[in-house]
């Protein structure tokens, strides 16, 4: 027997919480007061949308590596699906943050021997490994959402005289794509996070804006509170977003 949610009881909760946070670390009203200035809330918001905008250039362009990687992991020659396992599980098993790290180092590189200015940047290390790391975990969500597809399909199509490429384009790829979409969405709200491992090579986001803040004000638990709180209600919407998607198509039912 499900449950059924109430927004205003989640509201409710949410609000409790929030409340209760700055009371139990003895967060002071007067260190919030930096808040109230339309220069703090514009400084921030350009750290929002530099995560914003690597997250989403990330998540989009990681859908046709990922769409790579499950096809060629799924059916591919075998040239070209060990090579692709090695790639797959190697992208996974590594620190996002060594990475990043890596390809700030080779991209500034290669950036300075070409003399393109684009690659020496933080942000293209940055979503660079977030692609890679993004296409290789949702190639894996959608290899596995092509497995859990009953056989029955495959047998429709190719009785309807389809080749393996159009049973793979008309009939496959978009019930998988449907049963992979809230997992998708629910990556994009981990790369949200994520970007914030972009201030060791000098990533500006909001997570560094916030402590470039506090560095000046002095206010650190009470920056960082405000900073979670937007994070979370980031990550809380995708959250909604997700849920949305997976009762939509009939997923949650067991």
């Amino acid at each position: 027997m499900q449950v059924q949610e109430r927004p205003w009881q989640t509201f409710l909760g949410v609000m409790m919480v929030l409340i209760i946070i700055p009371l139990a670390f003895r967060m002071e009203p007067a260190r919030f007061e930096p808040f109230a200035r339309v220069s703090t809330w514009r400084f921030l918001a350009l750290g929002l949308a530099l995560t914003l905008e690597a997250s989403a250039i990330a998540i989009l362009a990681s859908v046709p590596l990922a769409m790579f990687f499950a096809l060629a992991r799924h059916s591919g020659p075998p040239w070209l699906r060990y090579p692709v396992i090695v790639a797959v599980e190697g992208i996974r098993a590594l620190p996002l943050l060594g990475l990043m790290f890596y390809l700030f180092l080779r991209l500034s590189a290669l950036g300075r021997q070409m003399g393109i200015d684009a690659l020496t940047r933080p942000d293209a290390a940055v979503i660079a490994a977030l692609w890679l790391y993004t296409g290789a975990v949702n190639g894996e969500a959608l290899r596995a959402a092509i497995l859990s597809l009953p056989r029955g399909q495959w047998e429709a199509a190719r009785s309807l005289g389809l080749t393996y490429g159009q049973a793979m384009r008309l009939v496959i790829l978009p019930q998988a794509f449907r049963r992979a979409l809230p997992p998708l969405v629910a990556q994009f709200a981990t790369l949200v996070k994520d970007t914030s491992l972009g201030a060791i090579i000098g990533f500006i986001e909001l997570y560094r804006r916030g402590v470039i803040l506090f560095q000046g004000e002095r206010n650190p638990m009470e920056t960082l509170y405000v900073v979670s709180v937007i994070y979370f209600l980031i990550n809380y919407a995708l959250g909604r977003v997700a849920g949305a998607l997976e009762r939509r198509s009939g997923l949650s039912r067991g």
